[in-house]
């Protein structure tokens, strides 16, 4: 009995070994430099990318929302990360917040009504960390009845005016601004 217990131990051990070291290979060999996930710091464009895409797979799998519409609405909405709304509440997309919605700030933002841009004062959703804001905004797309559409969108193009049609910004030319965000920083190739 004691000879088994020690020949599982052993195998257990090595495999567990070779595992890790398999992992550990991998991760040195990627390419491109992972972003600390655990407290979500970037210092780079391209770590705020990946930050961003790191959490975009469920989205893009259960409810068709592009990779590259994510980050790209990310970079818009929060200024890369250096937004105020992201810096205080770690909400990447502007995201407003309902009354009964608990953790809000309010801020000053820009709206368009009848095509003239003017300032109103909004709440907007707090979190407490981006993998939370990123979860919130793929449910809102993934599940409100009012962007049902997105989930037919053929590519990127086609989900970014679809965005503006369901009333995601009230900026007319919110689509091109994301078109050309993806298009300059070449996140397609996400998709």
């Amino acid at each position: 009995m004691k000879n088994k217990i020690s020949i599982v131990f052993i195998i257990t051990s090595t495999l567990f070994f070779l595992l890790s070291s398999m992992l550990i290979m991998l991760l040195f060999k990627s390419s491109v430099p992972l972003p600390n996930l655990y407290n979500e710091k970037f210092e780079t464009k391209d770590e705020f990318i990946q930050l961003v895409y790191s959490k975009t797979n469920y989205g893009y799998e259960k409810y068709n929302i592009y990779p590259s519409i994510t980050i790209a609405q990310a970079i818009l909405e929060s200024n890369w990360g250096d937004s105020t709304l992201t810096q205080k509440g770690k909400n990447l997309f502007g995201i407003k917040a309902g009354k009964d919605y608990k953790n809000k700030l309010d801020f000053i933002t820009n709206e368009f009504v009848n095509n003239k841009k003017i300032e109103v004062v909004q709440s907007f959703r707090a979190y407490d960390s981006y993998s939370e804001s990123i979860k919130d905004y793929t449910n809102l797309l993934g599940k409100a009845k009012r962007y049902e559409t997105l989930k037919q969108c053929k590519d990127y193009k086609e989900q970014a005016m679809a965005l503006y049609a369901c009333g995601y910004s009230t900026d007319p030319n919110y689509p091109q601004k994301l078109i050309s965000i993806i298009e300059k920083y070449e996140l397609y190739k996400y998709d």
